[in-house]
């Protein structure tokens, strides 16, 4: 069983496009490795889409990625960025490049 975690991700007003792909490949990704330890996913990614098909008011600014090999490892990863000071931390460096009233996650369980 792969568990794997998408979120379609938009850009904090006020940030360049730039400012937002850099903070969440370099400094927010180092974070969420710090905070994780041991839990940290198999994989981890992001992609920039170039073109979005679809209503206009619908638009993403990147698209994340996250897998771990059973639906235990990634409950282990909330349990720890749940804990109020992990928790804290990450949310305030969200705040700084993501919009996060915008954020849409989805989670899919699939057989491997």
């Amino acid at each position: 069983m792969v568990f794997r975690v998408y979120m379609l991700a938009v850009k904090a007003p006020g940030i360049s496009l730039e400012e937002f792909k850099d903070h969440w490949d370099n400094k927010h990704l180092n974070l969420l490795k710090e905070v994780a330890g041991d839990a940290y996913p198999d994989v981890h990614v992001h992609h920039y889409p170039e073109k979005v098909q679809g209503p206009a008011e619908i638009t993403y600014d990147g698209i994340g990625y996250l897998e771990f090999k059973n639906r235990e490892g990634f409950l282990k990863l909330k349990e720890i960025a749940e804990k109020p000071e992990n928790q804290a931390r990450l949310d305030a460096d969200e705040r700084t490049f993501l919009d996060k009233t915008k954020i849409h996650m989805y989670v899919v369980d699939d057989d491997a």
